[in-house]
């Protein structure tokens, strides 16, 4: 008889804002925690409403040798407007984000100006399928309005497999 203690351990490499400055204004770094852990400090200030017209798109890319050559990866979260993409956010996510103050609340549209401080916040690894590779993961995040982009975000983990040990 055999016990697999393999498990998927998780990491923020960046996490960067690319576009949108004057709709968002993002302090967000990523920085070691301690001698094994990583983790997000910072702030998230919404600067302007945004309501149903803002739509939220997103592409995965992966690279399998964390060399930084990424590939499109071929799954794909369904373009929706930002009130949908929050509420489905909550629905799936709460419990990893449940512990920040001054996030909008569920339900809430249009979504009011606000500051969100973050505070050595960890990745979320159980928010991660068990059957994603290992490697690196790089998703961008794009909100438009009307088929013109109004910002940009971009996330890179990196993924390992881990005894557990």
């Amino acid at each position: 008889m055999y016990i697999t203690l393999q498990l998927m351990q998780i990491d923020f490499e960046r996490l960067e804002q690319l576009a949108g400055y004057d709709i968002y204004n993002s302090s967000l770094r990523v920085c070691k925690y301690n001698r094994t852990a990583v983790a997000v400090n910072g702030t998230i200030e919404l600067m302007v409403p945004l309501n149903e017209s803002v739509m939220v798109t997103s592409d995965l890319f992966h690279s399998s040798r964390g060399n930084q050559q990424f590939n499109h990866y071929p799954v794909k979260f369904p373009t929706q407007n930002i009130c949908e993409f929050l509420d489905n956010f909550y629905t799936d996510y709460s419990e990893y984000v449940d512990d920040l103050d001054n996030l909008p609340a569920k339900g809430e549209c249009p979504i009011k100006p606000c500051k969100i401080d973050i505070l050595n916040k960890p990745f979320p690894a159980k928010a991660v399928p068990p059957f994603f590779p290992p490697g690196l993961w790089k998703a961008q995040i794009k909100l438009t309005m009307n088929d013109v982009e109004i910002a940009r975000f971009e996330l890179i983990i990196k993924a390992r497999e881990d005894l557990g040990i």
